[in-house]
């Protein structure tokens, strides 16, 4: 009977690790904000959507990131499931909302510098005709710190 009781309080003792592990992590709700877009692409419509990115709103970000105005961004493109059913997702992560509103103004300056009104006005019939915008949402990140 002893090695059937050491091996049952073994496995028990494996099966709730985890569970004393979790147990020392506390959330914190002071991470980083992260703006994510997400956009539906009509078929065939990786190719221009993904140029329009670079020319603008990636090229945007990448300045405001070189500036330190952002933590960082990301574009991810869904390699499954059925086109029109979030395709593209563009994130980028601030500090703090002051830093979000000082890269709101930012960009507002850059897309006057990168294109004038008339161009922008070709960019977004395009764009119109090849994604829709599917969510454009604001989160906190909440990260898991060990409890001391």
């Amino acid at each position: 009977m002893k090695p059937v009781l050491r091996i049952s309080l073994i496995v028990m003792a494996l099966a709730l690790a985890p569970f004393a592990v979790a147990a020392d992590l506390e959330p914190d709700t002071d991470g980083p904000w992260i703006n994510v877009d997400v956009y539906d692409l009509v078929d065939a419509g990786d190719a221009t959507f993904l140029d329009y990115l670079g020319r603008g709103y990636v090229a945007m970000l990448d300045n405001l990131k070189s500036d330190g105005l952002i933590l960082d961004y990301g574009v991810m493109m869904k390699t499954t499931g059925a086109a029109g059913d979030g395709d593209v997702v563009v994130w980028w992560s601030v500090e703090s909302l002051a830093d979000y509103e000082k890269a709101g103004e930012r960009m507002e300056t850059m897309a006057g510098e990168m294109h004038s009104v008339e161009e922008w006005g070709e960019i977004w019939s395009e764009l119109e005709e090849i994604r829709t915008i599917r969510s454009s949402n604001f989160y906190r990140a909440v990260l898991w710190n060990k409890a001391e």
